[in-house]
C-alpha cells in the first residue's frame, strides 16, 4: 500500500467534523482567561509594576536615601556586648593566655 492510498483510506475512515465559525477564537479566549487567572501571571505582572516605580528617578533617589539613612541609624546604636565573651577571645588570641594554661 502506498502513501496515496492509505491517505485516502484514513480520509474515508473518519468521519467529517464539523466546527462551529468561531471555535477557533473561542479556545484561544478561553487559553488566555486561564492564563490570566492563574497566580504566576500576576505576580509577575505586579512585580514588574512595582519594580517600574522604583525604577523612576525621583523614587529610586528616595528609596537610595532612605536606606543611607536607615543603614547610618543601624550603624549608630550602641551595642551591647557580654564581657565573659570578650575575655574568651583575647584569651583564644592571645598567646600568653596559652602559655599559663599548659
Amino acid at each position: 500500500m502506498n502513501d496515496s492510498e492509505l491517505d485516502q483510506l484514513l480520509k474515508d475512515g473518519s468521519p467529517p467534523v464539523q466546527v462551529p465559525a468561531g471555535f477557533k477564537h473561542d479556545v484561544w479566549l478561553r487559553i488566555a482567561t486561564a492564563e490570566s487567572a492563574a497566580w504566576k501571571p500576576c505576580a509577575a505582572r505586579l512585580l514588574e509594576r512595582l519594580l517600574g516605580v522604583f525604577a523612576m528617578p525621583p523614587v529610586a533617589v528616595a528609596t537610595c536615601a532612605a536606606m543611607v539613612v536607615a543603614g547610618v541609624w543601624c550603624g549608630m546604636q550602641p551595642q551591647k556586648s557580654d564581657p565573659a565573651t570578650e575575655v574568651a577571645y583575647i584569651q583564644s588570641v592571645s598567646p600568653f593566655a596559652h602559655a599559663h594554661r599548659r
